[in-house]
């Protein structure tokens, strides 16, 4: 059976040419998906609560979330 891996994504940037986090090379596929599958329920999670409580700290923490999910889905692609 032949499984794919993703290859590494770099988000987040932190300057004109760095990126302060990655999605690592060489995970499963299937448990790459996985992850970003919980990175959005966490994300819906979140902003909900900020939505009651209209935190931009909350919001913030979303937005991280939503970006990671990004990057795990083009590393898997």
């Amino acid at each position: 059976m032949n499984v794919s891996n993703t290859r590494e994504v770099s988000f987040l940037g932190c300057g004109l040419s760095d990126h302060l986090l990655a999605v690592r090379a060489g995970v499963p596929r299937d448990i790459a998906l996985h992850c970003a599958a919980d990175f959005l329920v966490t994300t819906r999670d979140l902003l909900l609560v900020a939505e009651e409580i209209d935190s931009s700290a909350v919001r913030a923490a979303a937005i991280l979330l939503v970006e990671a999910a990004g990057a795990v889905l083009n590393a898997a692609d």
